[in-house]
C-alpha cells in the first residue's frame, strides 16, 4: 500500500466543510426520547422510515453545466447521462447525492479517451423516488453496469465507494476503481442516526433488526473494510483528514485491508471540496488511466 500525505499532493487550504451529522431539532429528539420509552417497537418502526428516507439536495452553482454537453437517457429507471466514447467509466454519488457532484472528472476523463457515465440513484437527484439503502445502491451499480455494457472502471464517492464494493463482490467486474471519501463500517452511521434522535439503546438494536430484516443482509456483512481483503481490483483511496462526515480512519482501513489499495490523504478539503479540487482530479484520472496505457504497451 502507499501512502501519500497532502503536502506531496496539493497546497493544503482551511476547509469550508462545516456538516456533519448533527443533532435532530430539539423538538424531534424530545419526542423520540420520550417514545423510546413509552412504545420502543413503534418509536422503531418510525425510525427505520427516516433512516432509509433521501433529502435532494440542490446543486452549487455552475454545477448542472456538465451536463449541457451530454446524452441524457433513463436507464433502468435511473436518470443517466454519457459523454464521449471508448472504455466506460462509471460515476457513483454518494447518499443525498447526485451525478453533476462528480462533474469534474468528466473532461479529463473524455480528454483522455474514455466514455463517461453518470447517474442518480433511486431517491436522489432528477431519478423517482424517496429512500435508499447501502445493497439497495449496490444494485443500482449493478443495473447500470449491465444496461450500458462492459465498464472499465468506477470513481465513487462517499456512500457510492462501499455500495461499489458490495457490487464487486456481488460479480461487478471492472479494472480499476477510485473511492473518494468511502465509509467502511454501516454500524457507524446507525449509532450516529440514533444519537441524532436521542433514542434508547433498546429503540437502537431494535432499530437494527428492522433495518437488516429490510435489506436482507446483517450490517456487520456490509462492512467495506471486511469485505475489502477478497477483492483483486486495483484501487486508490483518497480521503481528507478534516473529513467531518467520514472520519479518514474509514478510507484508511479499506485501503489497509484491500490488497495492493493505494491510498491518498488530502488536508483541508473535507468531504465535499474534495471532489473538486483539481489536484484530485488529476491523481484520480491518472490513476484510471494507468493499466490501459500498460495494456496498450504490452
Amino acid at each position: 500500500m502507499t501512502i501519500k500525505t497532502a503536502d506531496t499532493l496539493i497546497i493544503s487550504k482551511k476547509s469550508t466543510n462545516v456538516r456533519s451529522h448533527a443533532a435532530a431539532p430539539a423538538w424531534l429528539r424530545t419526542t423520540f426520547s420520550t417514545a423510546s420509552h413509552v412504545a420502543p417497537n413503534l418509536t422503531a418502526a418510525v425510525a427505520e422510515g427516516l433512516f432509509f428516507k433521501t433529502r435532494r439536495n440542490g446543486p452549487r452553482a455552475g454545477e448542472r453545466d456538465v451536463l449541457e454537453g451530454a446524452a441524457a437517457s433513463s436507464v433502468a429507471g435511473m436518470k443517466t447521462w454519457s459523454w464521449g466514447q471508448g472504455p466506460t467509466i462509471l460515476l457513483v454519488h454518494g447518499w443525498n447525492g447526485r451525478a453533476t457532484q462528480l462533474g469534474g472528472f468528466v473532461e479529463p476523463l473524455v480528454a483522455r479517451g474514455f466514455r463517461v457515465v453518470a447517474f442518480d440513484a433511486f431517491g436522489h437527484g432528477d431519478s423517482p423516488g424517496a429512500s435508499m439503502s447501502l445493497p439497495e445502491m449496490a444494485s443500482c451499480i449493478r443495473r447500470i453496469a449491465d444496461e450500458v455494457g462492459d465498464v472499465y472502471g468506477v470513481i465513487a464517492h462517499s456512500m457510492g465507494g462501499a455500495a461499489t464494493t458490495i457490487a464487486l463482490a456481488d460479480g461487478l467486474q471492472i479494472e480499476r476503481a477510485v473511492f473518494v471519501s468511502p465509509p467502511a463500517d454501516p454500524r457507524q452511521f446507525l449509532e450516529i442516526f440514533s444519537a441524532a434522535l436521542a433514542i434508547t439503546d433498546e429503540v437502537r438494536e431494535r432499530l437494527k433488526e428492522r433495518v437488516e430484516r429490510r435489506v436482507g443482509v446483517s450490517m456487520e456483512s456490509m462492512r467495506a473494510n471486511q469485505i475489502a481483503p477478497s477483492m483483486q481490483v486495483p484501487l486508490l483511496v483518497i480521503h481528507d483528514r478534516d473529513d467531518k462526515e467520514v472520519p479518514v480512519r474509514s478510507g484508511q482501513s479499506i485501503a489497509e485491508a484491500w490488497p495492493g489499495a493505494d491510498l491518498i490523504i488530502t488536508e483541508g478539503l473535507g468531504h465535499q471540496r474534495i471532489l473538486r479540487a483539481e489536484p484530485v482530479t488529476n491523481v484520480a484520472v491518472s490513476f484510471i488511466d494507468a493499466s490501459k496505457h500498460l495494456m496498450a504497451a504490452a
